[in-house]
């Protein structure tokens, strides 16, 4: 019976110790991804016809991090991103990485999402409303730009410690310049995006913007949600 106790203690332990991998694992790996690892594969690098990309951009972070003392910076950043991380799991849009004050997130990376692009769009515009009406974040004057872009990436894990799932291509490097070269408060999509969100979204545009590296480009700003009967008759 003693022997059986032991047993029985050190089995719990173990499950718990994996279940505190399994959350560690999840924290930095998309589900699919960490499944694969899990699974023995070694090298993961996929080709993905249509995804959707999306870099945020915090306006006026930098001036404040001469202004605040660390912990109150480090605390108000992780304020904003953690409200991202709800949005993204309210969408089931997937985290990619922070970059500073950055925030890069994608949808269409594993199958049977439905429709990421919209949840995108549905997003975004979420995530301008919490930076310019939360009051923690309006006592700071700070603002948000956004860049969207959808087509074609490579994506894939590298590193052999902290390692991260990253994306590359032109579709990101297109949200990145859309992000760059926006307005504080606007969200600018590239023409494929607009193409599949038009019929529920509200648009200003179109822009031609030059973007390094890509010359002119055709740009739109999303500016809120059409009304339900529109949006189905623009469907239609």
């Amino acid at each position: 019976d003693k022997i059986k106790q032991r047993l029985d203690r050190e089995h719990t332990l173990l499950q718990e110790e994996q279940a505190k991998s399994e959350r560690l694992l999840l924290n930095v790996l998309p589900e699919h991804i960490a499944k694969r690892l899990k699974q023995g594969e070694t090298t993961i690098a996929d080709g993905l016809a249509d995804v959707t990309v999306m870099f945020a951009d915090i306006v006026n972070f930098t001036k404040l991090t001469e202004e605040m003392a660390p912990e109150e910076m480090v605390a108000l950043l992780n304020k904003v991103f953690s409200n991202f991380d709800f949005l993204l799991e309210k969408y089931g849009l997937e985290k990619i990485k922070t970059i500073g004050d950055a925030y890069m997130a994608a949808g269409g990376l594993a199958r049977g999402h439905g429709d990421y692009v919209q949840a995108m769009g549905e997003m975004a515009l979420e995530m301008r409303s919490l930076v310019t009406e939360h009051p923690a974040l309006k006592l700071h004057n700070l603002s948000i730009h956004m860049g969207i872009a959808t087509g074609p990436v490579v994506a894939g894990v590298i590193g052999a410690k902290r390692f991260i799932y990253d994306l590359w291509g032109d579709t990101v490097n297109i949200a990145s310049r859309l992000t760059t070269e926006g307005v504080p408060g606007r969200i600018q999509v590239d023409r494929t995006t607009y193409a599949r969100l038009r019929s529920r979204f509200q648009f200003e545009g179109p822009f031609t913007v030059t973007v390094k590296g890509k010359g002119e480009l055709t740009v739109y700003r999303l500016t809120g949600r059409l009304p339900r009967e529109q949006g189905f008759a623009s469907a239609e």
